[in-house]
């Protein structure tokens, strides 16, 4: 098997263990048995919000794509879109999802948002991998469960989405005009009615 770009989110049972696998991926960077683009240790709040917590080590790699990515990507699944697509809050809250739909999603956001229950702490990295188990091994050795989607399934995804909210933010938009407008029509309405009334015309 090739290297393959890959973005990881790995959930730990303590949170320390998070940080150590930060750690552990700088030093497989250091070592040349992975290449590191980004990482950061995100929280998942109760109530679903994702965010980078204060005074972590993460790897910004600021200005590089992987970098970006991985702020987008937690932007997205953390964030009102991923509401609305079942990624974020709305679909986690309270540590429950709709099982049914977590059976049948297939798509790369839907599993990596997962990955992140409320409450939890976790690991993502945009990775260049020669081999999987390096990663792996490094990560069950802390009690950490890796999932992986490639970097061109994640970035299709981000594309969709923005794609998706665009079209949603467009409806919206037109369903409040439509909203308004009947409310228009039925106030006048009733001020014609009213004006009836007043004047004794039938």
């Amino acid at each position: 098997m090739g290297e393959v770009d890959n973005v990881l989110v790995v959930r730990f049972p303590e949170a320390s263990k998070a940080y150590q696998g930060l750690s552990v991926l700088k030093q497989c960077d250091a070592d040349g048995s992975v290449a590191l683009r980004a990482a950061a240790v995100v929280e998942r709040t109760p109530a679903g919000e994702l965010r980078f917590p204060e005074q972590t080590d993460n790897v910004g790699l600021a200005g590089t794509a992987g970098g970006s990515l991985i702020g987008m990507l937690v932007g997205v699944l953390g964030g009102p879109l991923g509401v609305l697509l079942g990624w974020g809050a709305g679909a986690l809250v309270g540590g429950a999802f709709d099982m049914d739909r977590a059976e049948q999603t297939e798509d790369a956001l839907g599993e990596l948002g997962r990955a992140i229950a409320p409450g939890s702490t976790a690991l993502v990295a945009s990775v260049n991998e020669p081999a999987v188990e390096v990663i792996d091994g490094q990560m069950e050795k802390l009690g950490g469960e890796v999932t992986r989607r490639t970097v061109d399934e994640v970035m299709d995804e981000l594309e969709a989405a923005d794609e998706a909210a665009d079209a949603a933010a467009k409806e919206a938009r037109r369903a409040l005009r439509d909203k308004r407008k009947a409310d228009l029509t039925a106030e006048f309405g009733e001020r014609v009615g009213r004006l009836k009334e007043k004047l004794k015309i039938s």
